[in-house]
């Protein structure tokens, strides 16, 4: 009997500390499963020129924002530094016309030279005539004849007939037309071939050169006036 109370008193207190033992493990406090680590990357940072030159200058960048090196950058960062060494400003780059023929002459503005004319030359020639009168004097033949050479090197003949202020306008307008047709008719007399082109202007009191209160002045203005003009000759 003794021995059943003992064994029953020992399982007791076997099953109270088993009991104790999972309490106090429900007790402590849990750990959470552990994750595992990413890789990590290190950043990679470098210096990027801003600017070239003599006052060029840095900046830290970090990968992928830095600048890409391109042929372009390169010829840029050449020509900065070359400068740099010689003292002289970088070239631009400009893009080449690779293109020939047609497509290249139509990209090409026309050009179309300038051609230049050369100076009029001219020469006048004064023929007084007496009163009243359209007749040519000796010293009015001599002076044509004496004009002759610029007459053939000239492409246009200009004959001017005027009249001093005495009369009436119908009269002096005739006898200032008679006067130049006189002079014409004499220049091709002398040289029929003439190739300048004559024109006639006749005006009766007009255009005077000197005052009609006198003699002398009225003489004056009694003449024909020939205007040699051409281009490039003589």
């Amino acid at each position: 009997m003794m021995r059943r109370l003992t064994d029953v008193a020992v399982a007791a207190l076997f099953g109270g500390g088993l009991i104790f033992t999972c309490s106090s493990c429900s007790m402590l406090p849990g750990r959470e499963p552990a994750v595992a680590a990413k890789p990590t990357t290190p950043q990679v940072t470098r210096w990027e020129p801003v600017s070239f030159g003599k006052d060029a200058r840095f900046a830290v960048c970090v990968e992928p924002a830095c600048t890409r090196v391109t042929p372009k950058t390169l010829a840029q960062v050449t020509m900065s530094v070359a400068a740099t060494a010689t003292g002289t400003a970088p070239v631009p780059l400009h893009p080449v016309d690779l293109r020939t023929g047609d497509a290249a002459a139509q990209r090409a503005p026309s050009e179309t030279p300038a051609v230049l004319q050369p100076p009029v030359k001219a020469r006048n020639l004064i023929i007084n005539f007496p009163l009243g009168s359209a007749e040519l004097t000796s010293e009015g033949r001599a002076r044509i004849r004496e004009s002759i050479d610029s007459a053939k090197h000239a492409d246009r003949i200009v004959i001017s007939g005027r009249t001093d202020a005495l009369g009436g306008d119908k009269v002096n307008e005739s006898l200032a037309l008679a006067r130049a047709i006189a002079v014409r008719n004499h220049f091709r007399d002398l040289a029929p071939d003439l190739p300048a082109t004559f024109s006639i202007d006749a005006k009766g009191r007009c255009c005077f050169v000197a005052s009609n209160d006198d003699e002398p002045g009225r003489s004056r203005n009694r003449r024909v006036e020939v205007h040699f003009s051409s281009r490039g000759g003589a």
